[in-house]
């Protein structure tokens, strides 16, 4: 198939921690303050920890198939009949992935930005641009996020440092006010955004990293690293603006630039935090739909996946107008629907690895009374 696909562990690191922070940097401080108001932070930590063993998960299933993608290890362990069928549900999956994101793009910058443009022609741009990222290939797209990675952080630090004397650490108390329902239903739902998607890179991880032996510990890395930025932005997200304010507001920290203000020379930067947060949420949707692509190639067996890349493509925008009507529907299934459906393909790594545990038993009792 594609050649170019082979990448190395600090790539696949570097994709993992934006791939992370995509969406949920913009809009996970509003769902946890909701829950935890002023505690907001401990929900991402401890939502971290169960990030951590999310990895573990996926370390075990490649530790046993380094040189299978998801969808080849369902139908190796399952048989065709009841891998396709898991083959067509992570396919979907994948592909309501890529085509919520994009709404999340065109609704934001038609909210905050381009109010005047109507937002399918942003998102058709948007879409755009995620095409041909897929159609450049694996290879392309890691070797871009290396120089993109470490101007991100730059940026995010400035703005962090820029906002650090609006801040007000008495918004974060008292400290551990909420109960341990709250917290878990909070940490549940951080784990939702953060990692569950994680199952797409599994399309990639272990068979296209280069040193899927010493990718374990650069994906734990990812989590900490991930997981240590979210925590902070939400903390400093709640001490800025309040844990009131940040959980009545759609995009709280897009609001929290807005503060910025030193000297009255530097001063309104929010544009800075939505390029920021673009270049994370394309690579995070460019690998959904690159998962979603490969996967389908696979199915049908096609060997080279560019030639799905456009049909595939063309009904992205359609299908993500579709799923959301309106704001008040995308926040209902955000924060009641997808934590639960996301858990059963996040989870789905668990299955096969019981499926292999039994037929290995299997194999050696069976080998065992052959001989």
């Amino acid at each position: 198939m594609d050649g170019q696909r082979q990448i190395s562990v600090y790539q696949f690191k570097v994709l993992t921690i934006l791939f992370s922070l995509g969406s949920t940097l913009l809009v996970i401080s509003s769902g946890l303050a909701q829950e935890l108001k002023q505690d907001a932070w401990l929900g991402a930590a401890l939502g971290t920890l169960g990030g951590l063993a999310l990895v573990w998960l996926y370390n075990a299933l490649a530790g046993r198939f380094p040189d299978k993608t998801l969808t080849e290890l369902s139908t190796h362990l399952l048989g065709k009949t009841a891998g396709r069928i898991f083959m067509l549900g992570y396919l979907f999956f994948n592909f309501y992935s890529a085509a919520a994101l994009i709404w999340y793009v065109g609704n934001f910058l038609t909210t905050n930005l381009f109010t005047e443009t109507p937002m399918t022609a942003l998102m058709i741009l948007y879409a755009a641009v995620m095409l041909y990222g897929a159609h450049l290939g694996l290879g392309a797209l890691a070797r871009s996020a290396e120089t993109s990675f470490l101007i991100f952080m730059f940026a995010l630090i400035i703005v962090m440092l820029s906002l650090l004397p609006e801040a007000q650490t008495g918004n974060l108390l008292p400290v551990m006010d909420t109960g341990p329902g709250p917290l878990s239903r909070a940490s549940f739902t951080f784990l939702s955004f953060a990692y569950f998607p994680w199952a797409s890179l599994l399309m990639i991880y272990p068979k296209h990293v280069s040193r899927p032996e010493a990718c374990g510990k650069a994906l734990y890395t990812s989590v900490l690293s991930s997981g240590a930025i979210l925590t902070a932005v939400t903390a400093l997200t709640v001490m800025v603006l309040g844990p009131d304010r940040t959980s009545i507001e759609l995009y709280p920290t897009y609001n929290l630039t807005m503060k910025i203000s030193i000297g009255h020379f530097f001063e309104r930067i929010e544009a800075l935090l939505v390029l920021l947060w673009l270049l994370a949420i394309f690579y995070q949707a460019v690998l959904i739909y690159y998962a979603a692509v490969t996967g389908l190639a696979q199915m049908i067996r096609v060997d080279e996946y560019r030639s799905l890349n456009l049909p595939m493509g063309l009904c992205l925008v359609p299908f993500a107008l579709l799923i959301y009507p309106n704001v008040g529907y995308e926040q209902a299934w955000d924060y009641k629907v997808w934590p639960v459906f996301s858990l059963t393909f996040a989870l789905w790594p668990a299955v096969l690895l019981l499926v292999a545990a039994v037929r290995g038993k299997m194999t050696k009792r069976y080998t065992k009374n052959g001989s």
